[in-house]
C-alpha cells in the first residue's frame, strides 16, 4: 500500500534518520556530548517533571477552562472539546510510552550504550517509513 496522498511522509522519514545518525556519530566523534546524552536518557526522571502532581493538576486546570470557555456560545463544544483532550492525552501517553520503549530498546541494541543505540533505532525507523512508501513490485 502506497501513500500517495501523504506529502510530508518523506520529510518526516529523513528527519527522523538525520536525527538517528546525527545520534549515532555523536556516540562515535564526540564522547564528552555523547556521555551528556548517555546522562539524560538513562535519567529515571526527568529534571522537568520533578512535581507530577503539578503537570498533572495544571493539565486538568488547562482542560477545564478549555471546556468552559468554548462552551459558552456553544453548549455543543462541550463533547467536542472533551473528545479532543481525551485523544491528544491518549497520544502524549502513547509518545511517552513509545519514547521509553525506544530508550530500552536502543540501549539493549546498542549494548549499554543508549545514544548510539537510539540513534540506530531513529535511523531504522526512518528507513522503515522511507521503504513503506515504495510502490509495491
Amino acid at each position: 500500500m502506497v501513500c500517495r496522498g501523504l506529502s510530508w511522509l518523506p520529510w518526516i522519514a529523513i528527519v527522523v534518520e538525520v536525527i538517528g545518525i546525527s545520534l549515532v556519530a555523536t556516540e562515535l566523534y564526540i564522547p564528552k556530548l555523547s556521555e551528556a546524552l548517555k546522562r539524560v536518557f538513562e535519567q529515571a526522571k526527568p529534571k522537568i517533571i520533578r512535581r507530577p502532581v503539578f503537570w498533572i493538576s495544571g493539565y486538568c486546570v488547562t482542560w477545564v477552562l478549555a471546556v468552559v470557555i468554548l462552551s459558552i456560545n456553544n453548549h455543543a463544544m462541550i463533547l467536542i472539546t472533551n473528545i479532543i483532550f481525551i485523544a491528544f492525552t491518549v497520544v502524549v501517553l502513547l509518545l511517552l510510552m513509545i519514547s521509553r520503549c525506544l530508550i530500552k530498546l536502543g540501549v539493549s541494541m546498542g549494548r549499554g550504550n543508549s545514544v548510539g543505540g537510539v540513534g540506530l533505532v531513529l535511523a531504522v525507523i526512518g528507513l522503515y517509513i522511507e521503504i513503506y512508501q515504495l510502490p509495491p513490485f
